[in-house]
């Protein structure tokens, strides 16, 4: 992997997850309900603390949880999985257009997030249940989204 594959590949990260970001953060103009990543992942990451004024566990709503290391966090995900695309997983989607291609590696982070991660370790239930009747299709429009951007911009190894 040289300089210029892995820049490539991160700046496809930061732009996929700045979409997905902004799409959550926007689904309330749609009808959809409004997903707050940062938000989600800030109180799982950082609301555990040795603060004895605040209650130790991350489902609190801690008035010290801070929001932007959240952020950080998020973008973190988006491009280690935009790495994984591209030197891994593209190669092996069978579909020659590399946004669509990006689109089904959206939709695949999409269900194992909704499937293990959200019930098991959010405790929010299958796909987003316990947040919303229609948070699952917010979730997977907005990981389509980082798909696209991803497909688009990383390149794939050979």
């Amino acid at each position: 992997m040289d300089l210029e594959f892995f820049v490539m590949s991160a700046l496809a990260g930061v732009m996929g997850t700045y979409g997905l970001l902004t799409m959550a953060l926007w689904a309330d103009s749609l009808g959809l309900p409004r997903l707050d990543f940062s938000r989600a992942m800030a109180n799982v990451t950082y609301a555990r603390t040795f603060e004895k004024d605040v209650k130790p566990g991350a489902g609190v709503d801690a008035p010290n949880t801070p929001y932007w290391p959240g952020m950080v966090v998020i973008f973190m995900n988006g491009i280690f999985f935009a790495l994984l695309y591209s030197s891994v997983v593209g190669q092996w989607i069978p579909i020659e257009q590399a946004p669509l291609k990006g689109a089904i590696w959206g939709v695949a982070l999409w269900f194992v997030s909704g499937v293990f991660y959200v019930p098991f370790y959010l405790r929010e239930g299958f796909m987003l249940s316990g947040i919303h009747p229609l948070a699952w299709l917010t979730s997977l429009k907005v990981h389509i989204i980082y798909g696209l951007f991803v497909g688009w911009i990383a390149p794939i190894a050979s």
